[in-house]
C-alpha cells in the first residue's frame, strides 16, 4: 500500500493548501522578469533618444550604455532562481518585436537627427514591446 493511502480529508486539504502556497511563492519569485523587461524598456527609450538627439557623442554613449545594460541584465537574469512557464517563448517574442520596432525607428529617423518632435515619441514607441512584455510577465507571475 502507498504511504498516502491513509490520508484523512483534513490532511489532504492541508497538503493541497501547502502546495498552493508553494506555487504562489514561486510565482512571486518569478516577478523578476517583469523588472528585467521594464529596465530594458527604459534603456531602449534612453538609447533612441541619445541616438536621435545626441549626435555622434550621443550615439557612442548610447551604445556603451546599452552594452552595459545588456551585460548587467544577462548577469542578473542568470542568478534568478525561478523561471516562468514559457519564458523562452516570451523572450523571443519580446526581443523579436523590439528589434523590428527599433530598426524601423532608426531607419525612419535616419534623416531627422536632432528633431525632438520625431525622436522623443520614437523613443517611447521603441520601448512599447518591452514594456508590454513586462506587463505580460507580471501577469504570468501572478497565476
Amino acid at each position: 500500500m502507498s504511504e498516502h493511502a491513509h490520508l484523512t480529508a483534513d490532511q489532504a486539504l492541508s497538503a493541497l493548501a501547502g502546495a498552493d502556497a508553494a506555487r504562489r511563492g514561486l510565482a512571486a519569485r518569478g516577478r523578476w522578469l517583469a523588472t528585467y523587461f521594464a529596465a530594458f524598456a527604459v534603456g531602449s527609450a534612453a538609447v533612441v533618444t541619445l541616438i536621435g538627439l545626441g549626435g555622434d557623442a550621443g550615439t557612442t554613449t548610447a551604445m556603451i550604455g546599452w552594452v552595459l545594460l545588456v551585460s548587467l541584465g544577462v548577469g542578473w537574469a542568470a542568478t534568478r532562481p525561478v523561471r516562468l512557464w514559457r519564458e523562452g517563448w516570451l523572450h523571443g517574442l519580446a526581443w523579436g518585436s523590439w528589434g523590428v520596432v527599433y530598426g524601423l525607428v532608426l531607419v525612419i529617423g535616419g534623416s531627422r537627427h536632432g528633431e525632438a518632435a520625431y525622436w522623443l515619441p520614437a523613443a517611447l514607441v521603441s520601448a512599447l514591446p518591452l514594456l508590454a512584455t513586462a506587463l505580460v510577465a507580471l501577469r504570468w507571475s501572478r497565476r
